[in-house]
């Protein structure tokens, strides 16, 4: 339960019967019809005092506070629908279905299990009948005039629970004769009763909108995906289909293939004599019926797959889905990889529990807690930490509903800190489950016994890396195949057939693999304890310094993005790296780690742990005796990163280590690079101000003077820009406005889309600060996507603030104010505390939360719930407005405009 409004409502829910026909058959004439059958079922339902709450498709959802009302309700319903002169072509029957339970109300809408049981009482009628539940029957008193029940006994319905005794309402002057219902019990099947609801509505819709093109349906996954609950609720869904039956194979106690045959004829119910062979049987019994056939747990008798293959070729009409861990490989096998349940997405603002259940995941947690504790209630505040235990299992329903059955012992922030130890924490399953399903290292196990040597050596190798790995460094670090018996590729696809990692088919060249994290748990618990381990952890880490150090002089440049985003996709493995060499005293190779890293952390707005990452670095014994080439690059990134932070005499401490370190190696490169960088904290003070930056112009020109005569034009160029500020700082507004021409030129002439973004940013900073705030909207904007189409954290940060001032200025109050609500939480996401000390020749500065009128913080809250993609469209949406409104007001005084709570 949540807490939204909890009770015991009544629901009708309603479907128009041979909706796709009408649809087909009248085209534009449908939509009138449903309106109109809409209509007259809103009007009987507000008649008795009942509400409409929700619509989808053909379907009608309406609540009563009492059983009676609803009753009355549906009676009244299919009395005006009979009633109604519809087209002769165009005839609407509805069936409906009444049903009275525990429910959750939560903004007009309903969540809980009587909600599901009420649609599917209505989907087991037919048009123009109504069915109603015994939970309904036992609190009518008195049924209206005219209204009769008709007790039709016992009906499985297609949830697989036990059977649920319906009642047909017989209403004066309409038809009472119906064809037999569409349940279970209208087709052979020997579907086993589920004593736990089905959680998963989309994964259901793919996977029947997949059986639909093809006889052969494989649903594969890792133990704990919820193969076989899926498959049971498919085969199901799909009985009616099926008029000889659908038969449920249980294959999980079998491990010789030539038992698969007689398992098959005796849940078809044949006996087979020993003149006869089973599978011979078996075909023989299905000829040209049309029958559904379940083979669940196919994983450890797959060499039995071509007795699959002969069923399906001689027996025309038979449809077959197998839940397996391992792809059968046979003609015409459609693959269905079974997905995590819903989850919130990663990273996603703390949600309220009405918000958390709308996710399957976080609905499963609920239901199976609720099956342990009848009390168990989703609050505001455990709906986070529910959102984060989902998330952690990875949408896993093993997992999630082993992490709920704790719930009897723990409440949910203790089960949340013991997330650490998955394998550990996540037993206690149904005693009359199998083995391998009450635990889930049970699960795995069953998945690792059944590897072959090299494939159990690789998938313990494999989970050296963390979140995943590309193939180039699985292969440096797995490999090579002379060790490893196979090669990586080939090992990584067989582990991928048997749903132990997951290739990401979106990648081009380089294909990326993964494990659940559940499972690289448990793999990572086997490799810990060979004799590898500690040679991998090497082969690790040396190989993901490789790779920052291949991509670090294209993290500015046109590739920029691309790189970013696989270093994070490769983040946690990056972490891992840089763990390792700290833990093992290897200065060189962390000092190099940072060197190469420091832009992709500043960049994409990990400043906050970039910074306590260098600082556990450089504080490592032996640093001082490290060459000066590599001291200099290093403390260039340590001062970069402090620099992003307005962390000032952190700053002037590394960048002049810098320059010393480069004095003495010499090289003229990096001397001119270290005196440009030490130009933004030439002193050695607190806080940001103009004498901090016109205290750099020394530098810049001695800086420049070394790139000249390198020929070094990006390092020119770099510090014209550098010197627009140190001149900016002194109010020489047309040589500063002159400078950061000459760099932004020489930018675009590069290609460089990183400093042209700076580039516009410091031009539309000094038009500003002289009252030009139509150029400074247009330069704005250009930086603006510049960033944004690379991802650029800080970049876009620095804009919006740049931004709201800009709306400010024009007199878009309530514009600058959202803006300013997206600066401060992306401010808080970055660790970018430069922008809180901005010098006044650059001009922009960051927004303050209104303090007073509560229709301002309504606009401040809802800008900070944007997300940086949606804070800039949202942003440049309306920048021509503010355009056109600066235009209009025409230069505004050099005087910062008075922004809200300033």
């Amino acid at each position: 339960m949540t807490e939204g409004t909890a009770g015991t409502p009544t629901f009708l829910f309603t479907d128009i019967e041979g909706s796709t026909r009408l649809l087909q058959s009248l085209g534009d004439r449908y939509g009138p019809l449903l309106d109109q059958s809409r209509e007259l079922i809103r009007s009987a339902v507000e008649a008795e005092g009942g509400r409409v709450f929700g619509t989808e498709g053909d379907a009608v959802f309406a609540s009563f506070p009492t059983a009676a009302a609803g009753v009355a309700a549906a009676a009244r319903s299919q009395s005006a629908l009979e009633g109604y002169d519809w087209p002769s072509d165009g005839r609407i029957r509805v069936r409906m279905g009444v049903h009275t339970g525990e429910a959750i109300e939560s903004r007009g809408d309903y969540v809980g299990l009587a909600v599901h049981q009420a649609a599917r009482i209505m989907s087991a009628g037919h048009g123009g009948q109504v069915l109603v539940s015994e939970a309904t029957r036992r609190l009518v008193p008195t049924l209206p005039a005219g209204v009769e029940l008709r007790d039709l006994g016992e009906k499985r319905l297609k949830d697989l629970a036990a059977p649920e005794r319906l009642h047909q309402l017989i209403i004066d002057g309409l038809d009472d004769r119906f064809p037999p219902l569409r349940t279970l019990d209208a087709r052979t099947n020997n579907l086993p009763v589920q004593l736990t609801s089905f959680v998963g509505r989309a994964e259901l819709a793919a996977a029947r909108g997949a059986f639909a093109e093809t006889r052969l349906l494989t649903l594969t996954g890792p133990g704990g995906t919820g193969k076989t609950r899926l498959a049971l609720q498919l085969a199901a869904e799909m009985s009616d289909e099926f008029d000889d039956g659908v038969y449920f194979v249980q294959l999980d106690a079998i491990t010789d293939v030539e038992l698969v045959s007689p398992a098959i004829a005796s849940a078809l119910g044949l006996t087979v004599s020993g003149a006869v062979a089973p599978l011979d049987a078996v075909i023989d019994f299905l000829g040209g019926k049309r029958v559904l056939m379940l083979l669940d747990n196919f994983e450890q008798i797959v060499d039995a797959a071509p007795d699959v293959s002969r069923l399906l070729r001689e027996a025309p009409n038979l449809k077959v889905i197998v839940t397996t861990r391992i792809v059968l490989h046979i003609y015409g096998e459609r693959e269905f990889p079974v997905p995590p349940l819903g989850l919130p997405p990663v990273g996603a603002a703390r949600m309220s529990a009405d918000e958390a259940m709308r996710f399957e995941a976080v609905e499963l947690f609920v239901e199976r807690a609720r099956a342990v504790q009848p009390a168990f209630a989703l609050t505001d505040e455990t709906a986070p930490l529910v959102v984060d235990i989902c998330l952690r299992l990875d949408g896993l329903p093993l997992a999630i509903e082993l992490a709920a059955a704790r719930t009897r012992a723990l409440p949910v922030a203790a089960i949340h800190a013991r997330l650490d130890q998955h394998l550990s924490l996540l037993t206690g399953g149904s005693r009359d489950l199998p083995g391998r399903q009450q635990t889930l290292r049970g699960a795995i196990d069953w998945s690792y016994d059944l590897l072959d040597a090299p494939d159990r050596l690789l998938f313990e190798r494999f989970s050296i890396h963390s979140g995943g790995a590309f193939l180039t460094q699985a292969d440096a670090v797995c490999g090579p195949q002379t060790e490893l018996g196979e090669d990586v590729l080939d090992g990584l696809t067989s582990l991928s057939d048997k749903s132990l990692v997951k290739p990401d088919l979106a990648m081009d060249t380089d294909p990326r693999f993964a494990m659940l994290v559940t499972i690289r748990d448990y793999a990572h618990e086997r490799l810990t304890t060979s004799d590898d381990y500690e040679d991998l952890a090497r082969r690790h880490a040396f190989a993901y310094l490789a790779l920052v150090e291949s991509v670090e002089d294209r993290l500015l440049g046109g590739q920029g993005r691309d790189i970013s985003d696989r270093l994070e996709l490769d983040h946690e493995n990056l972490r891992a790296a840089l763990e390792w060499g700290v833990s093992h005293g290897e200065v060189e190779f962390c000092l190099r780690f940072i060197a190469s890293v420091w832009r992709f952390w500043q960049t994409r707005g990990h400043l906050a742990e970039a910074r306590r990452r260098i600082d556990q670095v450089v504080a490592m014994p032996g640093v001082a005796e490290q060459p000066p080439e590599l001291l200099a690059r290093a403390y260039a990134a340590a001062g970069g990163v402090t620099y992003w932070e307005a962390a000032v005499r952190s700053t002037y401490r590394y960048y002049s280590l810098a320059l010393e370190a480069a004095r003495r190696s010499g090289n003229d490169s990096l001397i001119a690079e270290a005196l440009y960088n030490l130009s933004f904290s030439p002193l050695d003070q607190d806080e940001i101000d103009n004498a901090l930056y016109a205290a750099g112009k020394p530098y810049l020109d001695e800086s420049l003077a070394i790139y000249e005569r390198l020929g070094d034009q990006r390092g020119v160029a770099d510090t014209y820009w550098g010197l627009a500020q140190s001149v900016g700082a002194v109010h020489k507004w047309d040589e500063a406005i002159d400078y950061a021409h000459r760099a932004l030129a020489a930018y675009r002439q590069m290609d460089d889309p990183f400093r042209v973004g700076w580039g516009l940013y410091m031009l539309a900073g000094l038009h500003s600060r002289l009252g030009d705030w139509v150029d400074a909207a247009t330069e704005l904007r250009d930086s603006t996507e510049i960033f944004a189409a690379a991802r650029d954290q800080s970049g876009i940060l620095f804009n919006l603030a740049a931004l709201a001032m800009a709306a400010q200025a024009a007199g878009h109050h309530e514009r600058s104010i959202r803006i300013g609500g997206a600066v401060e939480s992306l401010r808080g996401t970055t660790g970018a505390g430069l922008i809180d000390a901005p010098p006044d020749f650059i001009y922009f500065t960051i927004p303050k939360r209104p303090e007073s009128d509560p229709e301002e913080q309504r606009w401040w809250d809802e800008g900070s719930r944007l997300s940086a993609e949606e804070a800039v469209q949202y942003a440049l949406s309306g920048l021509d407005e503010v355009r056109a409104s600066l235009e209009a007001t025409g230069p505004v005084p050099p005087d910062k405009p008075e922004l809200s709570g300033q």
